[in-house]
């Protein structure tokens, strides 16, 4: 009797429990849209632009440039030369934008995110 009671208990749990079902197609993390905030800082920060997909290329330059080692005054140079409208200031503030979105390594270090802190700071004007 007790042997007929144990195994109508095993069935009965068997019957009752749950199933555990893993997720056939879990959704893959979002990647930011790191080109999609540029544009909006630059739009902020009162930068102006023909192309939204140009700046952002133009952006990703200047941390190519930074990593190839050229200096900042270079790449501020080189950036006024070929956009003529930028004042100093709109050009620091386009290469500090850049380099908060696209090469946070970069950037000076009261931009830099605190051990507490998720993101980088905001540089001035953004």
């Amino acid at each position: 009797m007790k042997r007929l009671l144990m195994l109508v208990g095993v069935a009965t749990m068997t019957i009752v429990a749950a199933p555990a079902y893993a997720d056939p197609s879990p959704t893959p993390p979002t990647p930011p849209n790191n080109d999609a905030d540029f544009v909006q800082q630059l739009h902020a920060a009162g930068l102006s632009y023909e192309d939204p997909a140009k700046a952002v290329e133009v952006a990703k330059d200047v941390c190519d440039l930074a990593d190839k080692g050229t200096p900042q005054s270079d790449i501020e140079k080189n950036l006024q030369s070929q956009n003529p409208s930028f004042n100093g200031k709109g050009v620091r503030n386009f290469v500090m934008l850049a380099a908060a979105e696209y090469c946070p390594k970069y950037l000076p270090a009261e931009y830099l995110p605190k051990p507490d802190e998720g993101s980088p700071a905001k540089p001035p004007g953004a």
